[in-house]
């Protein structure tokens, strides 16, 4: 049985596909191998030949092998899982249902769960050897937005997702359409990487042009930075974080330890103590964590994630142990009891939640206090604001609108600091800032992260200083 498109690069007909020459190889396979590793380009390759698909998508793991914990290879694997949702989504058929099945277990149940069957009755599930009780029918009909028409086995999964976010009965997950095309995608993920690292101490001392040409182009095109405003050891500074995160910090009641402790704490602390850095959320940037970096999670994040969810009440993780594997997988390492700097990369390391999203999910936190609210102006159009600067300060003549775009092109400043700096009235600063505001050179910014208040008060308070 051949299929259309690859969707599972690990099986055994495709290493058919895989013999090459690294001498004599085709150099569009190599443009490509460069190419697919940005996600920008996705859309050109979710109707790919399956022979280039194959060799492209190996010679690009080959090469990232080579240096297997650069940001270059989680930007790639997370640019292949999305290309591999994005097939599903197009190229869905039942011979590439089985073609996924050639990796891990899946089961159709559709049929079983239709609309129209009484939920009185338990489902009898054939080749699963279980029987759905009633009471699970009922709500997985009635807690989801589509219909469960799938099902796999939760060990075969784990480690790629948050178990104790899914319906698991009997050791089964239910999952719609969707949720199985993501599953699926994490798990070929998941497959890529344990490759590159498998490969990598293989590889050690081993090198080819044609690997050394994929790394260099896809480090250029993904426009890798590394880590930027490092901090040392303890560095952080508790009385600069917002009012959210220090009520976090002291322990909350039942209803708020899972999105205090989980999301909020989880994602802060580890961002503000390795990367306090606005750059965090631009997807066009990614950053280099160091051994040294991993290791500062597992030694002092964690553990300082650990102490505020036994401040609970009930202590978190007393009640719910799980919840640890929880914390360990939204730092990025994967489902796992005893994590190593090599597990590093199993999961997404996930970014502090907005403060829309707190709000919304765990309103006691959100107590917000005058620097929540303070609003600052940033210029929005570099180059353009560049340009005006740069003319007026070759004519040596720089009016007043134009000192205050060049303050703004250093960084963001509140509307009083900018009048303290040049000098100038208040009134007639927010004249000039309306007038620049209009012309789209500036506009103004409000805190909408609990990262971004710690990064803006702790730059203030370094001005301070």
């Amino acid at each position: 049985m051949i299929t259309m498109v690859l969707v599972n690069p690990f099986s055994e007909r495709v290493k058919d596909l895989l013999t090459i020459d690294l001498n004599d190889i085709d150099q569009s396979l190599v443009r490509l191998s460069i190419a697919r590793s940005n996600e920008k380009n996705n859309d050109k390759y979710v109707d790919l030949d399956e022979r280039d698909d194959a060799i492209s998508l190996f010679l690009l793991l080959q090469s990232l092998a080579q240096h297997p914990h650069a940001p270059e290879v989680y930007a790639a694997l997370n640019a292949y899982e999305h290309l591999l949702k994005e097939r599903l989504s197009w190229h869905f058929s039942d011979d590439v249902l089985e073609e996924m099945r050639t990796l891990i277990p899946i089961y159709y149940i559709k049929d079983h769960m239709a609309a129209d069957r009484p939920l009185s009755k338990a489902v009898d599930l054939p080749g699963m050897g279980t029987i759905l009780p009633r009471e699970d029918l009922f709500r997985l009909k009635t807690m989801r937005r589509s219909e469960v028409e799938y099902a796999a086995v939760w060990t075969d999964v784990y480690e790629v997702t948050d178990i104790t976010r899914q319906y698991v009965v009997d050791g089964y997950l239910y999952l719609t359409k969707w949720e199985l095309f993501d599953l699926y995608s994490k798990v070929v993920r998941k497959r890529c990487y344990d490759y590159v690292h498998g490969l990598s101490t293989r590889m050690e001392g081993v090198s080819h042009p044609v690997y050394e040409k994929i790394s260099s182009k896809v480090k250029a095109l993904l426009k890798t930075e590394t880590r930027i405003e490092r901090t040392a050891s303890g560095d952080l500074e508790e009385g600069l974080f917002p009012p959210c995160v220090r009520i976090a910090l002291g322990g909350v009641s039942s209803g708020q330890r899972n999105y205090a402790i989980t999301f909020l704490l989880t994602s802060f602390l580890s961002y503000a103590r390795l990367i306090p850095s606005t750059k965090v959320f631009d997807r066009e940037s990614s950053f280099t964590l160091s051994q040294e970096d991993v290791q500062i999670l597992l030694d002092e994040v964690v553990p300082e994630i650990i102490e505020a969810g036994n401040r609970c009440d009930p202590p978190f993780f007393k009640e719910q142990p799980l919840e640890k594997l929880n914390i360990l997988y939204h730092l990025g390492f994967g489902m796992t009891e005893t994590p190593t700097v090599a597990d590093y990369g199993k999961s997404k390391w996930y970014l502090p939640p907005s403060c829309t999203k707190i709000a919304e999910n765990a309103p006691q936190l959100c107590d917000p206090d005058a620097f929540c609210s303070q609003m600052t102006w940033g210029v929005i159009d570099r180059e353009r604001a560049e340009e005006v600067v740069n003319k007026a300060a070759a004519k040596e003549r720089m009016a007043e609108g134009e000192q205050v775009l060049a303050l703004l092109l250093k960084r963001s400043r509140t509307r009083d600091a900018i009048a303290e700096e040049l000098g100038l009235d208040k009134k007639q600063v927010a004249s000039l800032l309306q007038t620049l505001s209009k012309n789209k050179l500036v506009g103004r910014r409000k805190i909408t992260n609990p990262l971004i208040y710690y990064i803006r008060k702790k730059r203030a308070s370094s001005r301070k200083a």
